[in-house]
C-alpha cells in the first residue's frame, strides 16, 4: 500500500492473516480424524475377536451346556451382533459406556473362559469396552477443539474487519489532504472486500451470490495502488 495509513496497517493485518491461516482448515477435514480411525479399528478388532470366540463356544457340539449358556449371555451383554461394529463413532462410544456395568455382573461367567497369553475373557471384554470409551474421549476432544477454533476464527475475523474499517476511514482523510492520490484508490484497495461483503449478505438472504473472481495477485495489487 502506498498511502500512509495502509503502510501502518500492513504489519498488523499480516499478523492477523497468519494467525487465521494457522487455524485448522475446514477444507482439510475435521480434526483428530486419524486418531479416531485408529481407535475405531482397535475397537472393532477387539469386538470381532470377542464375538467370534463366543460364537465358537456356542456352536461347538461338545461344549457343556452351562458353558454354552455363559457364552450366549456374555455375547448378548457386550456385542449382540456383528452389525454393532459398523455403528457410528458416537453409537459405539455410548454402547461401551452403557455396557460397562456388565463387567462386574458377569464376572463369574467371564472367568470361565481363559485366553492364550494369560487372563480370561474378562480382560478381552474390558479392553473392548475401554476402546469404545477412548472413542468417546476423542469425540469430546474434537468437539472442544472445533469450538475453540470457531471462537478464535470469529475473534480474529472481527479484529481484521476492525483494522480494515479504520484503515478505510484514514484513507478517506488522506484523500482529502493529498490530491496526488488517485481518486478511485478506495475502490482499488477495498473493492474486493466490498464484493465479498455483498456476496455474504446475499447468501444470508438466500439469494444467489454473484460469481466472485479470485483476489488480485500481489503484482496486480501493487499496480492498482500506485
Amino acid at each position: 500500500m502506498s498511502f500512509a495509513s495502509g503502510a501502518a496497517s500492513t504489519k498488523l493485518l499480516t499478523a492477523k492473516h497468519d494467525a487465521l491461516a494457522k487455524l485448522p482448515s475446514v477444507a482439510a477435514g475435521r480434526p483428530l480424524v486419524d486418531e479416531l480411525d485408529a481407535a475405531d479399528i482397535r475397537h472393532d478388532a477387539l469386538g470381532y475377536a470377542l464375538w467370534h470366540l463366543l460364537e465358537a463356544y456356542d456352536r461347538h457340539p461338545d461344549i457343556p451346556e452351562h458353558i454354552r449358556a455363559a457364552a450366549r449371555k456374555i455375547r448378548a451383554a457386550f456385542i449382540p451382533t456383528l452389525e454393532d461394529l459398523g455403528a457410528s463413532y458416537p453409537a459405539e462410544a455410548k454402547a461401551a459406556m452403557d455396557r460397562k456395568p456388565a463387567l462386574a455382573s458377569l464376572q463369574s461367567e467371564l472367568a470361565l473362559f481363559p485366553v492364550a497369553g494369560g487372563g480370561t475373557l474378562h480382560d478381552w471384554a474390558d479392553s473392548f469396552l475401554n476402546a469404545g470409551v477412548a472413542i468417546d474421549s476423542l469425540l469430546s476432544a474434537r468437539a472442544d477443539l472445533e469450538t475453540k477454533t470457531r471462537k478464535d476464527a470469529t475473534r480474529l475475523r472481527g479484529e481484521v474487519i476492525g483494522l480494515l474499517n479504520r484503515t478505510r476511514k484514514n484513507l478517506a482523510l488522506e484523500l482529502q489532504e493529498d490530491p496526488s492520490l488517485p481518486k478511485d484508490i478506495d475502490a482499488r484497495v477495498f473493492g474486493y472486500f466490498d464484493l465479498l461483503e455483498k456476496s455474504a449478505a446475499q447468501a444470508q438472504k438466500g439469494k444467489a451470490s454473484p460469481e466472485i473472481p479470485p483476489p488480485p495477485s500481489a503484482p496486480e495489487a501493487t499496480a492498482a495502488t500506485p
